[in-house]
């Protein structure tokens, strides 16, 4: 992984908050009638398909939060080598695109946890998980309706980081 110890110092933005002020920032939002989006993942790599689904997911709301996952649990699902960019890096590459609000890294295994923590007005995903029936889109799925949000897609085509992992690692 690519990281130094001065990286949580040296690469930071008045954007990238803890998951405390994102509540009470969420909270507060929702208050004045903002429609507030989630988007969650590990957003390794960032590339151009995940530029696109932020900005399709800023046009669905007021304020876009983006979640990124940690290290620990992005290594645990993609396996040794992965992430590619420390934690710290993938926010401070999200916080720096315009159409993204604010950036939250998040120390938990799923999605669930950080739409109960956070209750977003809508949980935004990739159109390829439209239809997917798997238990952990199921469980995205009632945990949104529970804070009383909603489900909202984006319809840009899908670009795997792990195939262009793959694809560079070949070459």
């Amino acid at each position: 992984m690519l990281d130094t110890v001065q990286t949580r110092d040296t690469y930071t933005l008045p954007t990238i908050i803890s998951v405390t002020r994102a509540k009470r920032l969420i909270a507060g939002c929702k208050r004045q009638g903002k429609t507030v989006g989630l988007c969650h993942g590990g957003f390794d790599l960032l590339h151009p398909g995940h530029v696109k689904h932020f900005e399709s997911a800023k046009k669905q709301c007021d304020v876009l939060v983006v979640s990124v996952t940690s290290d620990r649990f992005v290594t645990g699902r993609k396996g040794q080598g992965r992430p590619i960019f420390s934690d710290a890096l993938r926010a401070y590459m999200i916080a720096s695109l315009r159409m993204v609000d604010y950036v939250v890294i998040t120390d938990v295994k799923l999605g669930v946890d950080v739409i109960a923590a956070l209750q977003p007005s809508l949980y935004i995903k990739g159109p390829d998980f439209m239809a997917k029936q798997t238990p952990g889109i199921t469980a995205e799925r009632e945990a949104i309706a529970a804070v009383g949000g909603t489900m909202a897609y984006t319809k840009d085509p899908k670009l795997s980081t792990t195939e262009i992992i793959d694809f560079i690692r070949k070459s």
